[in-house]
């Protein structure tokens, strides 16, 4: 059976890592955010990674070796050098979130938060710890495996406590 795991990979190497692995057929995904970058001389929005250093793959391991060889790759995020399985709810997550707002960044990962599930409209049923930020009610959703966050706006309304 395939999970989805997560290769740790050398700084700035996420793009040229996920089109060397499609090219081996291994079955990738890297989520990508909208960032606003400026220089001296002008701004731009550029498509970044959303986790820095981590891509995702699905892979039942058997061609484990393959993706290790591939340029860019260091290791798979696990435990004792044995690779640890991204729940699919998560990678859908990801997913849907990227596909319903074009305002997601990147959260340092939280260590205290309330729980929370989105109750209504198009994000019903992810959920995340609550944050604040200049006034603005945002979600933060973990990755666990890979100690990562990031975080959407949203109305407060929407928003259930998990016990």
């Amino acid at each position: 059976m395939k999970n989805w795991y997560a290769p740790y990979l050398r700084c700035r190497f996420e793009k040229k890592t996920f089109n060397a692995l499609q090219k081996k057929g291994i079955e990738t995904y890297l989520p990508l955010i909208k960032e606003v970058h400026i220089w001296s001389d002008r701004k731009k929005k550029v498509e970044e990674p959303l986790f820095k250093g981590y891509i995702f793959v699905k892979t039942d391991l058997h061609d484990k070796e393959i993706i290790l060889k591939t340029d860019g790759v260091i290791r798979f995020v696990g435990i004792k050098n044995k690779p640890s399985a991204i729940q699919d709810d998560q990678i859908n997550c990801i997913k849907i979130v990227l596909h319903s707002s074009n305002v997601v960044q990147r959260e340092s990962y939280p260590s205290i938060g309330e729980q929370v599930e989105v109750v209504a409209g198009s994000l019903r049923g992810i959920r995340g710890i609550v944050s604040e930020a200049r006034g603005k009610t945002k979600l933060v959703i973990l990755v666990d495996t890979i100690s990562q966050a990031f975080s959407i706006e949203v109305q407060p309304e929407f928003l259930k406590v998990i016990n």
